[in-house]
């Protein structure tokens, strides 16, 4: 049997398991919806130590980030972050003061996140970390990845592709201050739980980009069955991207690892034209930068242009586990 991709497999072998359960939306979803008419919405992230984590990383930013991408996922159905469980299989050799350090990054941002730890399992095996957390959201009727329609147009919040250059910060040629930036911005993701309501009230459609900006909005368009355009030149880069940026050689290039690399836990969504200003001044209200990236049109699939108009060949969009 050939061998298929992460998300291939998804469809093919493990949303059948899901028929039947309407608010598991076929698993083409950030999160599900509990029952439908409960209001809860729930999602799922394992994180193994050596995979999604280094193994010199600290254990208290390991559990803040663990917690986090489940906060991005909620935030992606425009979910208000309600509780949580832990699951975590603690590597033979691990100390005490390494749990420890761990229970307090954990504590720490379930009081930020205001997200009580409501139950779990632990168990001690193996030779590394590895951290399953489900977390639950509150939402009446959450945002789906299926509501884009031609003519709406995308936006994306914060800034993109400072997670890939943290991970590869200490081979970056920048001086050690911005390089600490994108160590945070890799370590601790900051998923914009303050844009919820505008999510709410304006969104068509959404998801977080955790796997590169580029896989994510095919992962968008071929759960709404439209094509995106989406301009390179309008996305959105930190001051300390833009350092790394002016060193290379050829800028689209440079651009292009930026948006497949992954890891930047913002919102890419869309909103129907006469929604925008609505949406601008209720981000604006709650601090949140949000940028105009593209356009949702007819056709299927992902196109991204340059400045000159011309698309931009991309050969892998993001990360995969498979």
């Amino acid at each position: 049997m050939s061998r298929t991709g992460e998300f291939e497999f998804i469809a093919q072998s493990l949303a059948p398991l899901a028929a039947g359960y309407e608010g598991a939306f076929g698993l083409t979803d950030d999160a599900a919806l509990l029952a439908m008419s409960s209001g809860l919405t729930v999602t799922s992230d394992t994180l193994v130590q050596g995979v999604h984590f280094r193994n010199e990383d600290p254990l208290d930013l390991v559990a803040r980030k663990a917690l986090r991408v489940n906060v991005s996922d909620l935030v992606a159905m425009a979910a208000k972050p309600h509780a949580f469980l832990l699951s975590i299989v603690w590597p033979e050799t691990v100390a005490a003061d390494d749990q420890m350090r761990f229970v307090d990054g954990l504590a720490a941002d379930a009081h930020q996140y205001s997200m009580p730890l409501i139950g779990g399992d632990t168990v001690r095996g193996g030779d590394r970390l590895v951290i399953t957390i489900t977390a639950f959201g509150e939402v009446e009727r959450p945002l789906r990845r299926s509501g884009a329609r031609p003519g709406d147009r995308v936006f994306v919040s914060g800034t993109i592709g400072d997670g890939w250059l943290g991970l590869h910060a200490d081979d970056l040629d920048l001086p050690d201050p911005v390089r600490n930036v994108l160590k945070d911005r890799y370590m601790l993701p900051q998923p914009p739980v303050a844009l919820i309501e505008a999510l709410r009230a304006t969104a068509t459609a959404g998801l977080d980009v955790s796997d590169g900006l580029a896989a994510d909005a095919d992962h968008l368009s071929t759960t709404s069955g439209a094509g995106i355009d989406l301009q390179l030149a309008s996305v959105p880069v930190s001051a300390a991207a833009r350092q790394w940026l002016v060193k290379q050689a050829n800028q689209t290039d440079a651009m292009v690892s930026l948006i497949t690399g992954g890891d930047d836990y913002e919102m890419l969504f869309c909103v129907a034209d006469h929604q925008v200003d609505q949406m601008m001044s209720a981000a604006i209200d709650v601090r949140i930068d949000v940028t105009e990236i593209g356009l949702i049109c007819d056709g299927s699939g992902v196109r991204v242009f340059d400045e000159k108009g011309d698309i931009v060949q991309i050969l892998k969009t993001g990360f995969t586990h498979f």
